[in-house]
């Protein structure tokens, strides 16, 4: 059996940027409580997230034959862009705009010719870049109208291109570049006799065909090791969560309020790493590693990570001010965001279901509605009570993720029970 592979020192040197990013985008969405504020933070999450997936992809495939070069010009970019956030409405977007494209073009550098990552496609994809290219011309509102076009061109070739169809379209593409150096090659055959510096030239382009490869090669993600690299930045994610709450409580007046918050602000977080890491996989709660299929957790980890991220970045201003009521603004983002968590949840759970066995499909369907009726009637909560504190809310979304914990946990006799391959 081979060895199962973990994160290595570089990978995991790399991933440093990620919580400084994480961070910075946290106070981004403080900043602006307008719509377009947190159109702005959902774009530049995604970039961020696209830039990082793309080199994690990578190191998830070179295994043993990462260089190192790449993945510190990776971290460079990450750094760009997280430096940029604080302006990225003003001086700095052009710079977040060329970090963005840079890192996506050395992100694709590294694939040998007629290789091709099925689970990652947009690694290879330049046609999501060209909108990021125009946009460093572009001034105002234009310029992030283009940044969401070319994510979401990246987002619809992840969700809608298959396994086949991919391997299909590129090997149609290498079979006419074949057959055009072919009619080339024939054609300097037929110079041939025209002097030895031609048939030389002839020669050449024969050893250059001979070269070229016949057949498209799939590149498959290590799962095992995919898997931990996606709970990696879910857990970042979550760490960030307990930054602003040790960053919101040192600014709070220190008494009964304050303990009882900050309490129920930790069991949110222990709660949701209980859920979404060590039960979970690609931050979905609760689902059993490999139960979806890698491009499937791609798309589910930038979901759950956004949504959680935007938990977090919430969560430090209602613990420095634990008897004040919340906002209405506060209220709706985390509630939404808190909300689309457990629909993500379980619908990828009904999803597993589709198609399977009849018991499958019962077990899918129950944690389903264990996943998402606790967390539908927290939010609902949350919002129907105008004048909840931010003790109440911390503590509501608490139980929330709490009943799910508790409805979902395995039977007794099966945690006593040896572990199987």
């Amino acid at each position: 059996m081979a060895e199962e592979r973990h994160a290595s020192w570089l990978e995991l040197f790399f991933d440093l940027v990620v919580v400084a990013g994480i961070g910075m985008l946290a106070h981004l969405l403080a900043q602006d409580e307008s719509g377009g504020g947190l159109a702005l933070y959902v774009v530049a999450f995604t970039a961020f997230w696209v830039v990082w997936a793309c080199f994690t992809t990578y190191g998830n495939l070179a295994a043993d034959e990462t260089h190192t070069l790449p993945m510190l010009a990776g971290m460079a970019v990450l750094g760009v862009m997280t430096a940029a956030v604080p302006e990225i409405r003003d001086e700095h977007a052009r710079a977040f705009a060329i970090a963005y494209v840079v890192g996506r073009l050395l992100a694709a550098r590294p694939w040998r010719q007629a290789t091709v990552v099925v689970d990652l496609p947009l690694v290879q994809a330049a046609f999501g870049v060209v909108p990021w290219i125009v946009s460093i011309w572009v001034d105002g509102t234009g310029r992030y109208v283009l940044w969401a076009v070319g994510l979401a061109m990246d987002l619809l070739l992840l969700l809608s291109t298959t396994r086949e169809k991919l391997l299909a379209d590129s090997q149609s593409r290498l079979d006419r570049m074949l057959a055009k150096v072919a009619r080339a090659d024939r054609r300097r055959r037929v110079d041939r006799s025209a002097g030895p510096d031609r048939g030389g030239r002839a020669g050449e382009g024969r050893g250059r065909r001979e070269e070229l490869p016949t057949r498209v090669l799939a590149m498959d993600a290590d799962a095992p090791h995919l898997g931990e690299r996606l709970g990696l930045f879910v857990l970042i994610v979550l760490g960030e969560g307990l930054v602003q709450v040790i960053d919101g409580a040192s600014e709070a007046t220190w008494d009964r309020q304050l303990a009882v918050t900050g309490a129920g602000a930790f069991v949110l977080v222990f709660a949701l790493w209980g859920v979404a890491v060590h039960r979970g996989y690609a931050g979905v709660a609760v689902l059993s590693p490999g139960a979806v299929r890698p491009r499937l957790a791609w798309a589910a980890h930038l979901c759950a990570t956004l949504t959680l991220a935007t938990v977090a970045a919430v969560l430090g201003g209602l613990v420095a001010e634990p008897t004040e009521p919340v906002s209405d603004h506060d209220r709706l983002l985390v509630a939404s965001a808190y909300a689309l968590y457990g629909l993500l949840s379980a619908g990828v759970h009904l999803a597993v279901g589709v198609g399977a066995g009849a018991g499958v499909r019962r077990a899918s369907i129950g944690r389903a509605v264990r996943i998402g009726v606790p967390v539908l009637v927290a939010s609902a909560l949350v919002l129907l009570v105008p004048d909840a504190t931010a003790e109440a809310v911390v503590w509501l979304l608490a139980g929330g993720v709490v009943a799910v914990v508790v409805l979902t946990a395995p039977p007794r006799s099966s945690r006593r029970a040896p572990a199987t391959a």
